[in-house]
């Protein structure tokens, strides 16, 4: 998120065009995607602990680089990027790892719904924080003071978390566990042993996986459209929303980051109240395909229609004032909360204990869609200069995700146990 701010005295500074922008911030996008297939699959060979551990302790030296990288030329800098974007892809696959292990099944909407919520609530305060340290000192520190966080999250991490409810922190050392142990939650028989096990066991693991239940699953194929046209339109709104306000109303940069970060309130609080309530209809009896189809309705089609209107007021070059066009991302953000419990929540009915790898596969296509999504702004900014079209393609992405979803999604799981 720091990127999304410190792009606009970035690119002053260095002349960037806006195709070399939506490069930049695209390219953390390819990152993620190239890695999110292995990470995912670590979720069951080896401890989600100390692969979150890794994760977060790369991007943070990368952020830590990432002005030098500026400096020493663009190929440096998409290549800091991608490996932020690398580092960024344990996140979610390890979070949905934790809440299937740790959280009873009719309580998992709203624990997902939750931890999204403090992933947007970050993007808050990112919002928040970055332009204060821009004005006040130079857009490297931007990338100084937020790298150094990652490193002070892992002194607390590592004695205070664990792989499972049922071990002590000082066992959760990495490949610990035989999956399939009676303290484990992961249906493999392959036994682990992390490092020692080498690289001919971990092809074997991961063969003995079953790959063609996944492929030939449509509620995964349904959940993957809605992800994919999700990250379109989120993925622009974090790169672009800074420079929009920024562009087009010729606010300052404090002034563009309020802007854009009252959507991302809205998100985090809608996604949380999303969870509560699809839990709630669960509880009341309600089928499981009906509750998160009503949820990734509201998720895609809310969008849609901001997005739409966004496109229309734009046609003049800016959706009339920058309360107009903050009230709309406040819509079509709040509103795609709901897909925490729609999607997000989707892979927890499909298969819990396999939660963790099938959302790194969703996340493959959905983390291309979004990076295709924002470097496709930026060209069109740069041969169109319209903010319309760019909102009016993030509007269709949404639509073709939602119509996929609600004729293609069930909630039947895929094995007996989950």
């Amino acid at each position: 998120m720091a990127m999304s701010v410190a792009i606009v005295p970035l690119s002053t500074e260095l002349g960037y065009s806006d195709t070399i922008k939506g490069s930049v911030s695209s390219i953390f996008s390819v990152g993620y995607t190239v890695a999110l297939l292995p990470l995912a699959l670590a979720q069951a060979l080896a401890s989600p602990k100390y692969i979150m551990l890794i994760g977060v302790s790369s991007w943070s030296l990368l952020t830590l680089a990432t002005p030098a990288a500026a400096q020493a030329g663009v190929p440096y800098l998409l290549a800091a990027r991608a490996g932020v974007g690398a580092a960024e892809a344990v996140t979610v696959p390890t979070i949905q790892t934790f809440v299937s292990r740790w959280v009873p099944k009719q309580q998992r909407s709203r624990a997902l719904a939750l931890l999204y919520s403090c992933l947007q609530s970050g993007t808050i305060l990112a919002l928040l924080i970055a332009p204060q340290i821009v004005q006040r000192g130079d857009w490297p520190l931007v990338f100084t003071a937020f790298g150094s966080l990652g490193f002070m999250w892992a002194a607390f991490w590592v004695p205070l978390s664990q792989d499972y409810p049922d071990a002590s922190p000082q066992s959760g050392t990495l490949g610990s566990r035989r999956i399939g142990s009676p303290n484990a939650r992961s249906p493999a028989s392959v036994p682990l042993k992390g490092a020692e096990g080498g690289l001919a066991q971990a092809v074997a693991s991961a063969k003995a996986l079953p790959w063609g239940d996944f492929f030939g699953c449509r509620g995964l194929w349904a959940a993957t459209a809605a992800h994919a046209a999700n990250n379109w339109g989120l993925y622009v709104s974090l790169a672009w929303l800074p420079t929009y306000f920024n562009s087009v109303y010729g606010l300052d940069l404090a002034q563009s980051s309020f802007y854009s970060l009252l959507p991302y309130a809205a998100g985090a609080i809608t996604s949380g109240m999303a969870g509560v309530a699809a839990d709630k209809m669960l509880c009341d009896g309600m089928d499981a395909t009906a509750v998160r189809k009503i949820m990734q309705g509201i998720g895609s089609f809310g969008p849609l229609t901001c997005m739409a209107a966004l496109a229309l007021l734009s046609q003049d070059g800016g959706a009339g004032s920058p309360e107009a066009a903050s009230a709309l991302f406040v819509a079509a953000v709040g509103l795609g909360g709901a897909s925490s419990a729609g999607f997000g929540a989707s892979l927890q009915d499909i298969s819990g204990r396999y939660s963790g790898l099938l959302y790194g596969l969703t996340s493959i296509c959905s983390s291309i869609t979004g990076a295709v999504g924002v470097y496709e702004t930026g060209v069109i900014l740069d041969t169109t200069h319209s903010w319309s079209l760019a909102f009016a393609t993030a509007a269709a992405s949404y639509g073709v995700g939602g119509v996929w979803y609600a004729l293609g999604y069930s909630a039947d799981p895929l094995f007996p146990k989950g």
